[in-house]
C-alpha cells in the first residue's frame, strides 16, 4: 500500500516512530505507533504478544480482520482509511496493516498530570477539583457531575496543523437554539493553523466586540462550568487545555464567585455589593482625587483642602504625573510578582511596599494621601481574579485621569458615560452583555419568551 511507503519514508523525519513487521507465510502484517505519544507497554501486551503467538492458518489469513476484532482485547478499535493514519497516529494509536485492511488501536500513553486543586481560582469551601491538559479527564469531571442523556458532546476540529479537538458541551433540553447555532458559525468561521489552548479560540471569537471588557469568561473549576451549563449556557472545551469557555458571558457573571454558593444568601449579596463597589473604586479612585485637587477644590472642606496641600507642598512634580509614575509602578511590581517564581515574590513585594511606602514619601518624589489613594485602588483591583478585567482597570484608569486632569469631573463624568455606553452596546454570542441590567426583562416578557421557545426556562435569569 501506498501510506505503507509513505510511512517507511518518513521514518529520517519522524525518529520516534517504531515500525514492526509481522510475516506469515507469503504475507506481512505491519504495525506502526508513535513512541512519544504510545504506550509501548500497552502495544506490545494487547497486540504484539496476541499476534506472534498466534499461529495463522491459511484460511485465518483470509478473516484476519475478523480474528483481529474478535480476540484482541480493546475496545477503541477503529477501522480507518488511508488518509486517517497520520492523524490517529498523532493521537497515540497503534496502526495495524495487513493487505487493504487499516486498523487502529488507542494506546496512548500518560502524558497528562493528574486532577489537582486549582491554582488561578482559589477556592476554599467548594469542590477542589480542577480541568487538567487530559480531554477525556476533564470531560469526565462534568459527566460525572452531570448524569443526564441531555448533556450533548459536539465535537470540531480547529487548526490546519495541529488539528485540536474543540467541543461545544451543553443540556440539549435547556440551551437557546439560536445560541447554539451563533457560536456554531463563530467556531467554523476560524481559519488558523494551530489551537494550543482555549485562549486561542478566546481571542479569535472576542475579536468582533470592540471594548476592553472581556466578554467570554475562562474557568478550570469542573463545578463552575457544570453549574453553566445547567442554567443553559455553552462550554467549549479544546484538548491540551486546563480551562474551558463559558458563553455567553454577560457583566455581573464576572461579580459572581463560587463561593457564594457554599454561604448564607444575606452574606453572599453583601460580598456582590463589595465587589461592585471595589469595580469602581478601582478606576474611578485616582480620577476623582486629581479632579478635586486640581479643579474642584470647593467641593472639599477646608481644612481637608488645607491638609493635602501641606503634603503636596514639597512634591516637585504635577498630581497628574505623581499619580502615572506610582500606578506605573505598581504595574511593574504586579507583572513583576505574576512571573517571578514564589520563592522571590517575597522579597519582590517587600521591596515594593518599602520603595512605595516610605522611600518615595521621605524622599519628597510623592505625597503620602497619592500613595494611600493609588494603594486603595490597586488592592480594590485584586478582587478580581481574571487577568482581563485586570487589563480592562488599567486602560480606564490612565484614561479617565487624564480626562480629570483636563476638565475635572466633568471629564469623569464623560468618561463613565462613555464607558457604560460602551458596555451597553457590547453583545456576547447575540445576547446583551448586560444582560438582565439592560435591557431589563422582566418576568412577562420572559414567560413569553419561553413560551416561544426562544429563551430556555433557566437561562439567563441574571443572578449574581
Amino acid at each position: 500500500m501506498e501510506i505503507i511507503e509513505k510511512l517507511k519514508n518518513n521514518k529520517d523525519k519522524m525518529p520516534d516512530l517504531q515500525i514492526r513487521d509481522i510475516k506469515y507465510k507469503n504475507k506481512t502484517l505491519y504495525v506502526f505507533n508513535l513512541q512519544s505519544v504510545s504506550s509501548s507497554e500497552q502495544a506490545n501486551d494487547f497486540i504484539l504478544k496476541y499476534l506472534s503467538k498466534k499461529s495463522f492458518s491459511k484460511n485465518i489469513l483470509n478473516q484476519i480482520k475478523e480474528e483481529i476484532y474478535n480476540y484482541i482485547p480493546s475496545v477503541s478499535l477503529v477501522d480507518i482509511k488511508e488518509d486517517e493514519v497520520f492523524n490517529y497516529l498523532f493521537n497515540g494509536f497503534t496502526i495495524l496493516i495487513y493487505e487493504e485492511n487499516i486498523l487502529a488501536f488507542e494506546t496512548k500513553a500518560n502524558l497528562d498530570r493528574g486532577v489537582t486543586e486549582p491554582t488561578s481560582e482559589p477556592t476554599i469551601k467548594g469542590p477542589k477539583d480542577s480541568f487538567n491538559e487530559n480531554y477525556n479527564t476533564n470531560l469526565g469531571l462534568i459527566r460525572k457531575r452531570i448524569k443526564s442523556e441531555n448533556l450533548y458532546v459536539e465535537d470540531h476540529i480547529i487548526g490546519t496543523e495541529t488539528n485540536t479537538k474543540v467541543s461545544l458541551i451543553y443540556m440539549e433540553n435547556l440551551v437557546d437554539k439560536e445560541l447554539l447555532e451563533n457560536v456554531k458559525i463563530h467556531l467554523d468561521k476560524i481559519q488558523t493553523d494551530m489551537i494550543l489552548d482555549i485562549y486561542y479560540i478566546k481571542e479569535l471569537l472576542d475579536k468582533e466586540n470592540k471594548t476592553m471588557f472581556p466578554t467570554v469568561k475562562i474557568t478550570e473549576k469542573p463545578d463552575l462550568a457544570t453549574k453553566n451549563i445547567l442554567e443553559g449556557k455553552i462550554i467549549i472545551m479544546c484538548e491540551n487545555s486546563n480551562n474551558v469557555m463559558i458563553i455567553p458571558t454577560f457583566f455581573l457573571d464576572f461579580f459572581f464567585s463560587d463561593e457564594d454558593n457554599f454561604q448564607k444568601k444575606a452574606f453572599a449579596n453583601f460580598a456582590k455589593i463589595i465587589r461592585i463597589l471595589a469595580f469602581f473604586v478601582s478606576i474611578f479612585a485616582p480620577a476623582i482625587y486629581l479632579s478635586l485637587i486640581t479643579y474642584d477644590q470647593q467641593m472639599l472642606p477646608t481644612s481637608l483642602l488645607i491638609n493635602f496641600a501641606t503634603q503636596r507642598q514639597s512634591v516637585p512634580f504635577p498630581a497628574i504625573i505623581e499619580a502615572a509614575v506610582l500606578i506605573f509602578t505598581f504595574e511593574i511590581l504586579y507583572e513583576g510578582d505574576a512571573l517571578t517564581p514564589p520563592s522571590r515574590g517575597t522579597a519582590l513585594s517587600i521591596l515594593g511596599a518599602l520603595v512605595l511606602g516610605d522611600a518615595a514619601v521621605n524622599a519628597g518624589v510623592v505625597s503620602p494621601i497619592m500613595v494611600i489613594v493609588i494603594a486603595i485602588s490597586a488592592i480594590c483591583s485584586l478582587f478580581f481574579i481574571y487577568h482581563d478585567v485586570q487589563s480592562f482597570f488599567r486602560v480606564y484608569r490612565y484614561a479617565l485621569m487624564i480626562l480629570a486632569s483636563i476638565a475635572g469631573m466633568i471629564g469623569i463624568i464623560i468618561g463613565f458615560v462613555f464607558m457604560m455606553t460602551n458596555l451597553c452596546s457590547v453583545k456576547s454570542f447575540g445576547k446583551p452583555f448586560m444582560l438582565p441590567l439592560s435591557p431589563k426583562l422582566n418576568i412577562k416578557n420572559r414567560k413569553k419568551l419561553i413560551k416561544k421557545g426562544l429563551i430556555a426556562q433557566n437561562t439567563y435569569k441574571g443572578e449574581i
